[in-house]
């Protein structure tokens, strides 16, 4: 009885943390942010950021299957939240379904074009399918919107961060595309 009411006040504790709480930004190891997470879950089942924040971290903890069971969960009950379909596009992604991908960071950008990396990612995927034009684009508009996030201030850290990954990306399918096999 005495360990349910420490797992209760431990829980009730950890629980109003949870929203202010980032993995994803590094300020928790992913294996603490999960179980946050799960715990939060139990108290709240209903809590679809924090049901998409431990998709993520399932994601970036290579347990694919849980990952997607999360996000779908969140998709059931709000089948137009822009991370869980973002999240889903990287799960595919990672198991190397770059078509499935693609129709998943497509539908979170109708949602949200307005986020650098959906861009990212989907540009990712086109090339993993040799539409290498098609990813040059997405990668190009990626740089767009890291642009006029920049100008606005937003991230101005992360962004920048970002503005690299695109502009390797970008170089990257470039080149791909001034190779014969590659224009294809």
């Amino acid at each position: 009885m005495r360990y349910l009411g420490c797992l209760f006040i431990i829980a009730a504790l950890l629980a109003p943390h949870s929203v202010c709480a980032h993995p994803e930004t590094g300020l928790l190891p992913d294996a603490i942010a999960e179980t946050e997470y799960k715990i939060v879950l139990e108290i709240n089942p209903r809590d679809i950021p924090t049901r998409t924040k431990l998709g993520m971290v399932l994601y970036r903890k290579n347990k694919l299957k849980e990952a997607e069971q999360q996000v779908s969960e969140v998709l059931k009950s709000a089948p137009n939240d822009f991370d869980a379909l973002d999240v889903m596009g990287l799960i595919r992604l990672k198991e190397k379904k770059p078509a499935e991908a693609i129709v998943w960071f497509q539908k979170a950008i109708t949602i949200n074009g307005e986020d650098t990396m959906v861009h990212h990612s989907l540009g990712l995927a086109l090339e993993q399918t040799g539409r290498y034009r098609e990813a040059e684009a997405s990668y190009r508009k990626g740089l767009e919107v890291n642009d006029r996030l920049l100008r606005k201030g937003v991230n101005k850290e992360k962004e920048t961060e970002r503005r690299n990954t695109l502009l390797s990306s970008l170089q990257g399918v470039q080149a791909r595309l001034k190779t014969p096999r590659g224009g294809i």
